[in-house]
């Protein structure tokens, strides 16, 4: 038995699938410009340093005295083919004469950074007005925003040379200024 609708439904049907077939298809498109720009910021989280020299007991000299309590921040986009680095020097006031001030920097803390960090020196830098490198190959990277987050500064405070230079000590407060600097350098 014959079912006339059915042939007609097919026949309906292959029509429609071919005519999906034969559809054609428009496009348009836009071109888009993206830039990032080379960035550079720089900040510490403003603990206080406090530094002070007494002696550990009766007729011994002056113990040094250390701080690790500042953090500096940053965030860097480099261009193609350079680094960062970031320096330090005394900018104000000076060190107290048969003194020295020393600076170290720890690895960038980890749990809110990312990017390539770069690497800190492996010894104290000795403070004084000409900029010392204290972390170098610094590339595109940010350290984090918390009170503690960043490149950990230790500072220490010690007699120089306390045989030969102990006389020149004199007791009073001494103000000095230390300013980081972030640099871009050519690769």
């Amino acid at each position: 038995m014959r079912l006339p609708g059915l042939r007609s439904g097919m026949v309906l049907t292959a029509l429609l699938f071919s005519m999906r077939l034969w559809s054609q298809t428009w496009i348009a498109g836009e071109e888009i410009t993206i830039t990032v720009w080379s960035y550079a910021l720089i900040d510490t989280n403003h603990a206080p340093v406090t530094l002070s020299l007494s002696p550990p007991s009766p007729g011994a000299p002056a113990a040094q005295s250390s701080n690790s309590e500042l953090f500096v921040k940053i965030s860097s986009v480099v261009p193609r083919y350079r680094s960062r680095e970031i320096t330090a020097r005394i900018s104000g006031g000076s060190v107290p004469s048969g003194t020295y001030l020393t600076l170290v920097s720890d690895p960038a803390t980890t749990a809110n950074s990312g990017g390539d960090l770069g690497v800190p020196t492996s010894s104290p830098i000795t403070l004084n007005g000409t900029d010392k490198n204290l972390i170098t190959s610094i590339s595109t990277c940010y350290t984090g925003t918390g009170f503690n987050d960043g490149y950990r500064m230790t500072f220490t405070w010690a007699p120089l040379n306390p045989s030969v230079n102990y006389s020149q000590i004199q007791a009073d407060t001494y103000n000095i200024t230390v300013t980081f600097t972030l640099t871009s350098i050519y690769n």
